[in-house]
């Protein structure tokens, strides 16, 4: 339950470093209409996994519920770097034991 809770916790903190506190939660649900990807840049999308992942930890298979808010940082705009400043912020220790990323790699 700690995984999840700091996943969980970590995502949304990312939104509002990224956007701003008013908007950070609308832009990270943002659901795309029917018919467009749900990201423009695949390897973006991989990217913000990856740096997620640096920071703070594998989103394991819980934390794939998180693919569309990640997907809409990509579709933001927003670039790997401010993305791994952002994750820095948000995760300020990388929570050790069998879901960190240290111990397994990364999960994308």
């Amino acid at each position: 339950m700690s995984h999840r809770m700091h996943i969980d916790h970590s995502v949304k903190l990312i939104g509002k470093l990224l956007f701003g506190i008013e908007r950070g939660l609308e832009v990270l649900n943002t659901v795309r209409p029917a018919g467009q990807p749900l990201v423009d840049d695949w390897k973006c999308l991989k990217k913000m996994v990856r740096t997620f992942e640096t920071h703070c930890g594998s989103l394991a298979q819980y934390g794939m519920k998180h693919m569309r808010s990640l997907a809409n940082i990509c579709n933001a705009g927003i670039q790997t770097e401010q993305m791994a400043e952002a994750s820095a912020q948000a995760c300020v220790s990388v929570p050790s034991g069998h879901w960190s990323s240290l111990q397994k790699g990364f999960s994308a």
